[in-house]
């Protein structure tokens, strides 16, 4: 039978996408969109333990490997350098001769480039009132505003169905 770890007791097999448990509870994380999420992990994915700072995706290849727009992907990213999750080292540009993609650094983990330490300032962002109230729940609340003006008091005609239907 093969050996599965080395000496020091990592696995030789294969590589996996670790997410703490603090990280999966935190507000951050579960207010984030599934969007959000997935792109999180594919950069997670890319992350091999010593290039932390020099993560690269572009919001092209991020949309093909979650199944989404470049738009979408793209504000996925917004949103995870909103709420703490990664950070940008180098800003991306395409150029006609080389194009290159932004580059990024978890915060869950020490910076390989700077050597800065993991800030996890996903554990300190909390949630705005805009952010809490979206569009959908301001639109439910105007309406329950004309409900209750005094419409529902007034009285319906009685109406009877036919005697063929």
């Amino acid at each position: 039978m093969p050996r599965r770890h080395n000496a020091r007791g990592r696995s030789t097999t294969e590589r996996f996408v670790s997410l703490p448990h603090h990280m999966l509870r935190s507000r951050a994380w579960r207010s984030l969109s599934p969007v959000a999420r997935s792109v999180f992990i594919e950069l997670a994915a890319i992350y091999n333990g010593s290039n932390n700072g020099r993560i690269a995706l572009s919001a092209r290849d991020a949309a093909e490997a979650v199944g989404c727009s470049k738009d979408t992907a793209a504000r996925a990213f917004v949103e995870l350098v909103a709420k703490g999750f990664i950070e940008c080292c180098s800003r991306g540009h395409f150029d006609r001769k080389s194009p290159h993609a932004s580059e990024y650094r978890l915060t869950l983990y020490l910076c390989d480039r700077t050597g800065k330490t993991a800030t996890k300032a996903f554990m300190h962002w909390h949630a705005d009132e805009s952010e809490i109230c979206n569009r959908s729940d301001r639109r439910d609340s105007r309406s329950d505003l004309r409900d209750s003006s005094g419409l529902r008091d007034r009285e319906l005609p009685f109406t009877v169905r036919g005697q063929g239907l």
